[in-house]
C-alpha cells in the first residue's frame, strides 16, 4: 500500500504544474475572453429587445395616427355630408317655390286665356246667330225662287 501512495503522490506532484496552469488559463480565458463575450452577446441582447420594443412603440404610435386620421377623415365626411344635405334642401325648396311661381303665373294665363275664349266664343255664337237669321233668309228666299 505504501508503493501505491508513494505512486500516487508521484502523480499528483508531476499533475500539480498542470493543474495551475489550467487553473491560470481558465482564469485568464474568463478574464479576457469569456467575460468580454458574454458582455457584447448581453449588449446585442438588449439592442435587439430594445429595438424590437421601439419598433413596437413605432407601430402603436403609427396605429394611433391612423385611427386619430380615420377619425378625421370620417369628422370631414360627416360635416361634407351635412353640409351636401343643406344645399340639397335649400335647393329643393328654391325649385319648389319656382315651380310654384310657374303654376301660379300658368293659372294666372291659363284663367286669362279660358277669359278670353270665352269671349271669343261668345262673340262668335252672337255673330253666328246673326248669321244664321242672314242664311236662313237667303236659303228661304232662294228656295222659294226656285219653287214659283
Amino acid at each position: 500500500m505504501d508503493s501505491t501512495l508513494d505512486s500516487l503522490y508521484n502523480i499528483i506532484l508531476r499533475g500539480l504544474p498542470t493543474f495551475f496552469l489550467v487553473l491560470l488559463l481558465h482564469f485568464y480565458l474568463k478574464s479576457t475572453f469569456f467575460t468580454p463575450i458574454e458582455k457584447v452577446l448581453r449588449d446585442r441582447f438588449d439592442a435587439t429587445v430594445g429595438a424590437r420594443k421601439n419598433a413596437a412603440e413605432a407601430v402603436a404610435r403609427a396605429e394611433r395616427k391612423a385611427a386619430e386620421y380615420e377619425a378625421a377623415i370620417n369628422n370631414a365626411r360627416t360635416d361634407i355630408y351635412k353640409a351636401n344635405e343643406e344645399k340639397r334642401k335649400a335647393l329643393a325648396a328654391e325649385i319648389t317655390a319656382q315651380f310654384a311661381a310657374e303654376k301660379k303665373a300658368a293659372d294666372t294665363k291659363l284663367a286669362e286665356a279660358k277669359v278670353v275664349v270665352a269671349t271669343d266664343v261668345a262673340t262668335a255664337r252672337q255673330g253666328l246667330l246673326a248669321e244664321t237669321e242672314s242664311l236662313a233668309e237667303t236659303i228661304t228666299t232662294s228656295i222659294l225662287r226656285r219653287i214659283a
